[in-house]
């Protein structure tokens, strides 16, 4: 919301991502064992609990003691890898049978780092992830950052009605 953090708009807003109203659809790409066919859907429902790493690192686990998250998928494509995909990496962590998943993701909570983490423990972390992912994807020549990106999100005006900012992949 634009003005300032106490406005009428800022406050909605900030509601309705506190009350899960707000939609948020992601794309992403995760290497690992294949998740289905396109068009397959699934959900993901493990809790998430952050843990200190060192005094200003932390990390992410899925945890019995953790908090509720659910995240919602589609598989919108699947790709073969081919050796060159991690050309000059430690392909040892790369089995037979694994693929490039193109995803479209909803997450139903709004836990720190919740789609990484839930992709990555169920082996298949997301494409350049140095800190869930696999080491031979963290960098490879044609996906230069990490490969998670917000295409929609929906909530709603101060009128009530439904709006939606879109962004195209880059």
């Amino acid at each position: 919301a634009l003005g300032p953090e106490y406005s009428a708009a800022a406050q909605m807003a900030m509601a309705q991502f506190a009350g899960r109203i707000v939609a948020k659809e992601y794309v992403c790409m995760c290497v690992g064992e294949p998740l289905g066919p396109a068009n397959t859907t699934g959900a993901i429902t493990l809790p998430l609990k952050v843990v200190r790493m060192a005094e200003d690192a932390y990390k992410v686990i899925t945890s019995p003691t953790g908090k509720e998250a659910c995240t919602s998928y589609q598989v919108m494509a699947r790709f073969s890898l081919c050796p060159v995909s991690a050309a000059g990496h430690d392909m040892n962590e790369v089995s037979e049978g694994h693929v490039f998943s193109l995803l479209a993701v909803r997450p139903h909570t709004g836990r720190q780092h919740q789609i990484r983490v839930h992709f990555a423990s169920l082996g298949c972390p997301l494409v350049a992830d140095a800190t869930y992912g696999a080491c031979a994807f963290w960098h490879v020549d044609w996906c230069p950052r990490l490969f998670l990106h917000c295409r929609r999100v929906k909530l709603y005006d101060l009128a009530g009605d439904e709006f939606s900012a879109e962004a195209p992949l880059p």
